[in-house]
């Protein structure tokens, strides 16, 4: 018997997720124009998260037209889980990206996080499709280091970490890592899965111990990689809003916190002004610098 989870997604994507700017499909799946490859193409985490979405606006008012958008971005995840690497389930990017530099085909931690929590609630508004054996597939990915094909990754140090562009040069992206470990969690709850609940728990300590790392001690970066961009405020509230969600999900007093201080930065004329020069700089920098991870 499977233990039930909340139908309502932790984080919300109303704040940051501009869904009705996506072009559709004849199904009505969006997908997202990247300028360096001049069209449009299907993004997993895009639809992962419309579906969440959408669950959430059903979940506030029962409006089953919000339920069946949920239901049918649940279908393309299950219909485009591809085997990869033998055993594990994963959607898998077919097109390059210029900056961290993963190149096609790949996977991300981040897509099989939303992933999971996607289909684990949309089969509890739709008992006996398809999508458990889906995500019995697809958490195999989290037990896999990036070398081996997986997104498992390290922290400096060696906690536990996951890669939301799984490259041999650590990216470490904070928000990726957190949305991976909510799919985890939503994983080990949903099953009862002991497997899964020691690498959720292994993967928060990893971000509690490291989260120092991200702070710049009037801002915080998008990423550990080692062209050390600060994030834009948007991300820092994503940031505030995750953290606060782990702080209730797992007690831990340091990732609240860590929420409020982050807030202050984002509350103070003097950070923002300071983030502001230091984008300036930043851009600067990025232009006269490779900093394309090696592949």
């Amino acid at each position: 018997m499977n233990n039930k989870i909340a139908l309502l997604y932790p984080f919300d994507f109303a704040p940051t997720g501009e869904f009705e700017i996506y072009t559709r499909d004849e199904r009505g799946i969006p997908k997202v124009f990247y300028p360096h490859l001049q069209r449009h193409v299907y993004n997993p985490i895009t639809i992962a998260q419309y579906g969440l979405h959408q669950l959430a606006l059903f979940a506030s008012g029962n409006d089953s037209a919000f339920s069946t958008q949920a239901l049918l971005m649940a279908d393309w995840l299950a219909e485009h889980l591809e085997t990869w690497q033998n055993t594990i389930g994963a959607w898998v990017f077919d097109f390059d990206l210029p900056f961290y530099g993963p190149r096609r085909p790949w996977i991300s931690a981040l897509a099989q996080g939303q992933g999971l929590s996607l289909l684990l609630r949309a089969g509890q508004l739709q008992p006996g499709a398809a999508y458990e054996e889906a995500c019995q597939r697809a958490v195999r990915a989290f037990y896999f280091t990036v070398a081996q094909g997986g997104v498992a990754s390290n922290f400096p140090g060696g906690a536990l970490a996951f890669e939301e562009y799984p490259t041999r040069e650590p990216s470490l992206v904070l928000n990726g890592i957190l949305f991976a470990l909510l799919g985890l969690h939503d994983y080990a709850q949903y099953f009862g899965d002991a497997r899964a609940h020691e690498c959720f728990a292994a993967g928060v300590l990893g971000v509690k111990q490291n989260l120092f790392r991200y702070d710049t001690g009037y801002w915080n970066l998008y990423d550990l990689h080692r062209s050390r961009r600060l994030a834009s405020p948007m991300y820092v509230d994503i940031h505030v809003r995750l953290l606060r969600a782990f702080a209730t999900i797992t007690g831990e007093d340091a990732f609240a916190k860590t929420a409020g201080k982050w807030q202050r930065y984002l509350n103070s004329s003097f950070c923002r002004a300071r983030f502001y020069g230091g984008k300036v700089v930043e851009k600067i920098r990025l232009r006269f610098e490779d900093y394309t991870a090696p592949v």
